[in-house]
């Protein structure tokens, strides 16, 4: 596992639709913020890394339609996410990064962008 760096923040995407901003510091890892023993990490960019919980699927926790819509902005036909999703900056000389407040705002931005009603004609 890498070594952590204080650097930034964390964006936490719950099954449910809710999202969270954590604090990552050297104290955090995928593992605390995910609150699983088995993590698997998915490139998305250089800059951006998922986090999933690697038994979500066995242990039966629900599908994350939020992050799954996430990952179609860096992905044409992504795997189906369970659980709680993590997602942090890149990894660089076996350390692993925060996000930015630019690149947090930037993935919440993508998916309600992703959302947003379009206007339906009167009938």
């Amino acid at each position: 596992m890498p070594t952590l760096l204080q650097d930034g923040y964390a964006l936490r995407v719950e099954p449910t639709g809710g999202f969270s901003l954590l604090d990552w510091d050297a104290d955090t890892c995928p593992q605390d913020a995910l609150g699983a023993d088995q993590v698997r990490s998915t490139d998305l960019t250089t800059q951006l890394i998922m986090w999933t919980d690697e038994m979500a699927v066995p242990l039966g926790l629900p599908a994350n339609a939020p992050a799954r819509q996430l990952l179609r902005a860096y992905q044409a036909n992504p795997n189906p996410v369970c659980g709680v999703a993590v997602f942090t900056g890149s990894t660089r000389g076996g350390e692993l990064f925060g996000l930015t407040e630019d690149q947090t705002l930037m993935l919440v931005d993508r998916y309600f962008s992703r959302h947003r009603d379009v206007p339906r004609p009167r009938r």
